[in-house]
């Protein structure tokens, strides 16, 4: 483990190849962040569901704009893996799932991945036609506090 933080940067298009590859360096992220083989591969396909569930929002066209941005960090405290796009404003989560509701109704919108703490936080804004998703993986003896 190092506590030198890294930033990898990346703008994927849907390919299963890329989204591999997505999977390779949140895995080296954890690992470099020191959390544990099963939290590591846990992490990383969150990261890649996510994208596989952020494609259908970006529309049918195919300009530069049906491309994720990625941000990959580790942090001395934790993972934290970005997806930035332009389309449609959604949540790929299903924001609803993270205010309330009956549990039997929230597990249905959230990705497997998502729904089975995976991640330990999710963020989603927008703002001027990008939406923005942050998945978060804390190490352990830092969990998040709610």
């Amino acid at each position: 483990m190092t506590t030198d933080p890294s930033r990898t940067e990346l703008k994927i298009h849907d390919d299963p190849r890329l989204i591999s590859a997505v999977g390779a360096i949140v895995s080296h992220s954890a690992h470099r962040a020191g959390l544990p083989r099963e939290a590591q591969q846990d992490f990383a396909e969150a990261a890649m569901d996510a994208c596989r569930k952020t494609f259908p929002l970006l529309g049918n066209d195919n300009s530069a704009n049906r491309a994720l941005r990625m941000v990959i960090e580790d942090l001395p405290d934790r993972v934290q893996v970005t997806i930035e796009h332009s389309g449609e404003s959604k949540p790929t989560a299903g924001l609803d799932s993270f205010v309330g509701g009956p549990k039997d109704r929230v597990a249905g919108k959230m990705s497997a991945s998502l729904q089975d703490t995976r991640v330990d936080r999710v963020q989603y804004e927008t703002h001027e036609g990008r939406s923005r998703m942050t998945l978060i993986k804390y190490r352990d003896e830092r969990k998040a506090k709610v």
